[in-house]
């Protein structure tokens, strides 16, 4: 009984080409995805809430950070500036929020002064930006 001689194979060789081009695209995909919310003006902690609902982030967003200050539109401004800016604002808003993004250890006392001055500005409404507290 003769059997036959098996032919030696040839080396194997694997096209690398898809794989690269895959890690190329999600490449790509992430640096896309990671570039489309904007940083804030001023680095904020926001205070925690037992709310469920988490509202995000949109650029008209008022923003203050711990040690008080105010950055509108991506720019720091004082009280005197935001109330012309959120006058403008509100007149093409409509029936839009405008989100107040406070830091966490602001003072509450500058929080409400900017609601207020939000409010002689016409803002119809505003939505204070909160997290949701941890399991207890």
């Amino acid at each position: 009984m003769k059997l036959a001689t098996p032919k030696p194979r040839s080396s194997v060789s694997i096209d690398m080409v898809p794989m690269i081009n895959f890690a190329f695209l999600l490449l790509i995909f992430v640096i896309l995805v990671g570039a489309i919310a904007a940083p804030d003006a001023l680095p904020v902690n926001p205070p925690r809430s037992n709310a469920s609902a988490q509202q995000q982030p949109d650029p008209d967003t008022v923003v203050i950070d711990a040690s008080g200050r105010v950055a509108f539109e991506g720019q720091i401004v004082e009280a005197d500036e935001l109330l012309l800016k959120a006058q403008s604002w509100q007149a093409g808003a409509g029936d839009q929020a405008l989100i107040v993004k406070a830091d966490a250890e602001a003072q509450a006392e500058r929080v409400v002064v900017i609601l207020e001055v939000l409010r002689a500005a016409g803002v119809i409404r505003a939505q204070l930006l909160t997290t949701q507290r941890g399991g207890g």
